[in-house]
């Protein structure tokens, strides 16, 4: 009996602990700057945010935060008044869920202070509907070109009473530079994260609205509805499945446990 009593004992301290669902966001690095950056991601549930960052993974001592709470869930987060050509790191939080990619923790690099250049503005700009018309506002857009199979790192912009609005002469280089030898007809790729509101992209190519008109009139058409959103993976339902288990193997263990002490102190009354 006591043997039985032991291996109960042994078999609940073995009992592995429960394991959590790799709770990764996939934070989007966009609108790159000398002094700024935007974090966008898609939280589990309508909460506040925040970004915890720094120069190092052991100092991540400075924080911005979103308490928008958007029903879609999305989370915009712009880190201002950043150090030129500088690596920083960071993670993010979504209500009572942390994200350090696994513990090594995100990271971009900040543009170096380019030269005093004159880029002509070159807006491009677009709509974003839901299915039933109405305006998908809190939507982020990210728009990235391609010139001589060379991609621009991504601008961004969230979606305002229907529209959103970004201005090529922004675009960047992943070293930092300016992305300034885009033409018309060069490839563009367009995603829109409306979270719950759903996702879709687009690949197109950059145009003009009409003969003879400037570069600053540069559009494409995006007014689409979105899409449902995608599924969640199965992985989060898998560890949930595992956690249940582990909690009825946990009471069935107990249990036993507690019969085993009831009949030994029985045993030991005789």
């Amino acid at each position: 009996m006591r043997k039985i009593f032991v291996f109960c004992v042994a078999v609940l301290f073995l009992l592995p602990m429960s394991v959590n669902a790799e709770e990764k966001q996939n934070p989007r690095i966009s609108n790159i700057s000398s002094s700024s950056v935007v974090i966008s991601w898609v939280a589990d549930e309508k909460c506040t945010g925040a970004v915890h960052y720094g120069v190092s993974t052991d100092a991540l001592n400075l924080t911005e935060t979103d308490n928008s709470r958007r029903e879609n869930c999305v989370m915009r987060i712009e880190l201002k008044g950043l150090t030129p050509d500088t690596a920083y790191y960071f993670e993010t939080v979504s209500g009572n869920i942390v994200d350090s990619n696994s513990g090594s923790y995100y990271t971009f690099r900040t543009a170096e202070i380019s030269e005093e250049i004159s880029i002509p503005s070159h807006l491009l700009v677009g709509q974003v509907l839901l299915d039933n018309g109405e305006n998908a506002d809190g939507t982020m857009v990210y728009v990235t070109v391609e010139h001589d199979e060379r991609n621009s790192t991504a601008l961004s912009c969230m979606v305002f009473n229907g529209y959103w609005c970004v201005d090529l002469a922004n675009l960047k280089h992943e070293d930092g530079t300016a992305f300034t030898e885009w033409e018309i007809n060069d490839t563009l790729y367009i995603e829109i994260e409306g979270g719950e509101y759903g996702y879709k992209n687009i690949t197109t190519f950059i145009t003009i609205l009409g003969e003879g008109e400037t570069y600053q009139n540069c559009t494409t058409p995006t007014g689409f509805k979105a899409l449902p959103k995608p599924a969640a993976p199965q992985i989060k339902a898998d560890a949930e499945e595992y956690n249940r288990i582990l909690i009825i193997v946990f009471c069935i263990v107990l249990c036993m446990i507690m019969i085993m002490v009831y009949l030994l102190r029985k045993d030991n009354l005789r």
